[in-house]
């Protein structure tokens, strides 16, 4: 899912880029939501000659204006934009859903949902709910805090996942923002504490903003991951739990050792203050600024130790906090960024997590705990299971696990990008990666090993993995899947029919052994 982050700099693209006034020449495309009078591409006819008047974005929605006219533009779980395509690739899946043809620029939506809708109606709705936007420099705690309270029956999970309440969290920022909330995702609003609920809508808001700065500088966010997506939890190193929780069964990622089911136990003194954004890189338009000034770190004009915001005197050299305008102080962190200049724990005497100390602008391969990125690698969209976490979602691993549920041990050792019995790889022999086929056919989710490296520099090695799967009633060979329902099965592996829902046999086995992905839709 795109999340606000995503969308907020998309906006900001088009603000950059496209130029207001220009009229529209032509529009192509499909309309998700029709009126009764208006279907497909006729609709689009109103817009003919309608000059562009700006552009805005509200959590996972961006409006574009022409006039008293606007549409809304959704981008789902992989919608992406372009503006001006020099060319325009025909392969599957990247013909534009939306192209919008102006006087001197085109813009270009993929994979994304398209609604008309009225300018008057989308800019009350913005202004009525901006203070909620996590992506937003008008978001005010104190209104996102008294939206969390009032959904005090229901579970956090779903809370943070209601754009009603926290408009732009998606999948990713829940659950790094549960984690560092110390609180399982299934705690319910009415069990916290108001100073709680104030570190949740924090964390939830800082991880936001760690969200928004990689994405612009081209950093990797994933590097800053202690739970999405990973076998193992980057505080800990205990094996992470992956389920399904909340009303509509998203895929949550927790640690069931630093996150608890009891607030009461949580300590707050022990949990990060303020995830630091240091280096806050400002653009020079002032209105793409998502942090609030009172947000940012600041650099020390003697020492260029990076301060707190809250700090009156650098805590170093006591040299006061410098009176500068907006312009020289993001350009002085800006500075202080690119020298790689963080402050370390001896400066403040704290252990609590900062993600902008992590150095995500450093060229460094270390992670948390010292891993490497040999054993944790991007989850890439595209082929999201290379480094599954299910495997190694329970005590099978070898990792311990301090929960309830307790699973016989095999002797695994914690899952990574392949697996302690994967074939190498002809040209490099190295440990191949496990694998699954997405493609819609008679292979769609068949398990298979390939070349670890890089695309660009990954060689042709291929070999089906399931090779030794059980085959069903239907004579087919079957899938493995993985258990998320939470429980003491909670990341067992198991087989099953490998046809769809309705034509499936009963046909079911626990897979004790050998590596297992499990091919599942969304995040």
């Amino acid at each position: 899912m795109v999340e606000g982050p995503g969308v907020t700099l998309n906006g900001e693209k088009i603000r950059a880029k496209v130029q207001k006034g220009q009229k529209i020449k032509e529009i192509k495309g499909s309309l998700t939501t029709s009126t009764k009078h208006n279907s497909g591409g006729n609709a689009f006819q109103r817009f003919h000659g309608c000059p562009y008047t700006g552009v805005e974005t509200l959590g996972k929605e961006l409006f574009m204006y022409f006039g008293a006219k606007a549409l809304r533009i959704h981008f789902g779980m992989n919608g992406s934009m372009r503006i001006n395509p020099a060319v325009r690739k025909e392969r599957t899946g990247s013909v534009p859903l939306l192209e919008v043809h102006l006087t001197n620029d085109t813009v270009c939506f993929f994979d994304s949902t398209v609604e008309i809708r009225l300018t008057e109606d989308c800019e009350q709705r913005v202004r009525a709910m901006e203070s909620l936007d996590v992506c937003s420099p008008k978001f005010s705690f104190s209104r996102s805090e008294e939206a969390v309270k009032s959904q005090s029956g229901r579970i956090l999970c779903d809370v943070l996942l209601d754009q009603a309440v926290m408009p732009g969290v998606g999948n990713i920022i829940k659950n790094e923002a549960l984690f560092d909330s110390g609180l399982h995702p299934a705690v319910k609003v009415k069990q916290l504490t108001d100073e709680q609920i104030h570190h949740l809508v924090k964390m939830t808001r800082d991880f936001t903003l760690l969200f928004y700065k990689c994405r612009k500088s081209g950093s990797p966010l994933y590097k800053h991951y202690k739970v999405y997506k990973r076998p193992q939890c980057g505080q800990c190193s205990r094996a992470i739990t992956v389920c399904r929780l909340g009303d509509n069964g998203r895929m949550t990622y927790l640690c069931e050792s630093c996150q608890t089911g009891d607030p009461s136990q949580v300590e707050l003194s022990k949990l990060p203050v303020r995830n630091s954004l240091i280096g806050w890189v400002y653009n020079e338009r002032t209105n793409d600024c998502v942090a609030k000034k009172e947000e940012e770190d600041w650099a020390c004009q003697l020492c260029t130790l990076i301060n707190q915001p809250t700090a009156k005197s650098c805590d170093a050299c006591l040299t006061p906090k410098p009176e500068v305008h907006k312009d020289a102080g993001s350009h002085l962190n800006s500075l202080a960024a690119e020298r790689g200049l963080y402050k370390y724990s001896v400066c403040q005497g704290t252990t609590s997590p900062n993600y902008a100390s992590g150095g995500w602008q450093r060229k460094s391969s270390e992670l948390s705990n010292g891993e490497s990125l040999a054993s944790y690698s991007h989850p890439s969209k595209k082929m999201r299971i290379d480094h599954s976490p299910f495997p190694s979602n329970n005590a099978q691993n070898g990792a311990p696990n301090p929960s309830k549920r307790k699973v016989e041990a095999t002797g695994r050792s914690p899952s990574t990008s392949s697996s302690p019995s994967a074939p190498c790889c002809a040209s490099h022999s190295r440990p191949a990666v496990l694998r699954a086929v997405h493609k819609e056919g008679e292979n769609k989710g068949r398990q298979f090993y390939s070349c670890s490296l890089p695309r660009e520099t990954k060689c042709n090695f291929f070999e089906w993995a399931d090779t030794h799967f059980p085959s069903c009633q239907h004579g087919k060979r079957c899938l493995m899947r993985t258990v998320l329902k939470l429980g003491p099965n909670n990341g067992r592996n198991f087989y099953t029919c490998s046809l769809q829902k309705g034509k499936q046999c009963e046909f079911f086995k626990w897979a004790e052994k050998g590596p297992g992905i499990s091919i599942l839709p969304g995040c």
